[in-house]
């Protein structure tokens, strides 16, 4: 190793160490301090501009909606949400306003905030209240005959409890950051929902072990779903390709592509999956790359991430860019990788395998699903933290602290190869008949728990 070579590495390793240590003592705080203040306060300091991979030419979006219209529709439904752009759930809450008048529910979404998805809805149709205070939302819920609680702040809970409406509570993650009072005020509200709606058998579990035997017993699994537009054809593909090869600056030939889609964030795993990948490319893994794309929620993870990657060889093959154009980067790649610590159902994975990529998952909710619909294709690894059911902060924290050394890391890299191998053998892309159907399959679900929920109420 030559004198600038060695300097390089040097900083690197200094830098992943210093990260290392604001991300520890970072774990140790409240959630709410670490993500009320802390994540502020590292953003101002460590924000820098990352690469974008824009929409190429041919690409369409991936992630629109249209509003289904109404067939006979006897029940209107609020879909109470939290801000409508801001991870997954808006998502969902977006794919059911659309969906659900096809299945005899009106909805109307109330929820924190305007934005660009709650403008979306508007303009095609969708009744859209965004409401501050408890009073705001209680005099949203005057003309509804239901309410579906999605992830919604403290203020819209309580005024739906207030309401006397029939309730239909859905979990959409593994709650690690609930507290003793948090988890009283949920079961509280599972006693008063008709029922609840888990994303995933993961979801279920974890919070079924949180409930009384009576209230576990209310819990239903409706998984999510994606929209399954065609699989890019072959000049999308090859655009993707060549535009993403010139945002990262280098050649992909016929490299196998990994992606992430996910935001720099502690629940993401973004520096123990880069180090895991870098470890797979010392050992297993030959002619592939890795892309991380998304917003940066907690700059400290992205920083350590980076200067892991600066530490490697093989650090050419790793890529750290901003939020990108989601179908473009889909094209462009040949697999999915998600290794994370918890999700309730990860969209992004859905999204990917509706573009007919096959996956390589961390047992989180959903990925048992996701892995059995293209079980030939996809490998399901262990989870970092251990059993997924059991995740817990205090789990995460000692995995983030492992990061470069996780205990997965074995496994993920003998996935990475055998995916990899598949790929190069058969690079056809199929998309999984479950996947076709799992928007309709998630409206109709969710409709039929809110028609239960009126139907005791009227009972």
């Amino acid at each position: 190793m030559t004198g600038p070579l060695r300097l390089r590495h040097l900083r690197a390793q200094l830098a992943a160490s210093s990260y290392s240590a604001v991300v520890t003592v970072t774990d140790l705080l409240p959630p709410r301090i670490r993500y009320g203040y802390v994540h502020r306060i590292t953003a101002r300091v460590l924000r820098r501009p990352l690469p974008v991979l824009a929409p190429v030419a041919s690409a369409g979006t991936a992630s629109a909606v249209a509003a289904v219209p109404e067939t006979t529709t006897a029940i209107t439904c609020a879909l109470a949400t939290d801000g409508l752009d801001v991870g997954g759930v808006g998502f969902v809450v977006e794919m059911l306003a659309a969906g659900l008048p096809s299945a005899g529910v009106r909805p109307v979404v109330v929820c924190r905030g305007d934005g660009v998805r709650a403008a979306r809805l508007r303009a095609s149709g969708i009744d859209v209240r965004a409401v501050a205070t408890r009073g705001e939302a209680a005099a949203a819920f005057r003309d509804v005959d239901a309410i579906a609680l999605h992830s919604a702040p403290g203020y819209i809970e309580a005024a739906a409890a207030e309401s006397g409406l029939p309730l239909v509570t859905a979990m959409h993650n593994t709650e690690i950051h609930f507290t003793r009072r948090r988890w009283a005020a949920f079961r509280e509200l599972i006693r008063r929902s008709t029922e609840g709606v888990a994303v995933s058998e993961t979801v279920r579990d974890f919070h079924a072990r949180h409930l009384p035997f009576d209230e576990a017993r209310k819990l239903r699994v409706v998984p999510n779903g994606a929209p399954a537009p065609p699989p890019a054809a072959a000049d999308e593909r090859a655009a993707a390709r060549h535009a993403l090869a010139r945002v990262l600056g280098v050649p992909l030939g016929d490299d196998v592509v990994f992606v992430c889609l996910a935001r720099y964030d502690s629940q993401k795993n973004v520096a123990g999956t880069v180090a895991s990948f870098l470890h797979a490319l010392d050992t297993r893994l030959t002619d592939a790359r890795f892309v991380f794309a998304g917003d940066a929620s907690d700059w400290a993870e992205m920083r350590r991430a980076d200067a892991i990657r600066r530490c490697s060889p093989h650090a050419d093959r790793v890529h750290l860019l901003g939020s990108s154009h989601a179908r473009s980067l889909l094209a462009a790649a040949d697999a999915f990788l998600l290794n994370s610590f918890f999700e309730g159902w990860a969209v992004a994975a859905t999204e990917a395998a509706a573009t007919g990529l096959p996956l390589v998952l961390s047992d989180v909710g959903g990925a048992a699903e996701l892995v059995s619909f293209d079980a030939t294709r996809s490998i399901l690894i262990a989870n970092a933290t251990g059993a997924s059911a059991a995740v817990t902060d205090a789990r995460v924290g000692a995995a983030r602290r492992r990061s470069r050394r996780q205990p997965n890391r074995h496994e993920l890299a003998e996935a990475l190869a055998v995916v990899a191998g598949r790929v190069r053998a058969d690079p056809v892309r199929e998309v999984p008949p479950a996947i076709r159907t799992g928007v309709a399959d998630m409206v109709h679900g969710h409709a039929a728990a809110v028609k239960r929920a009126c139907s005791a109420r009227d009972a």
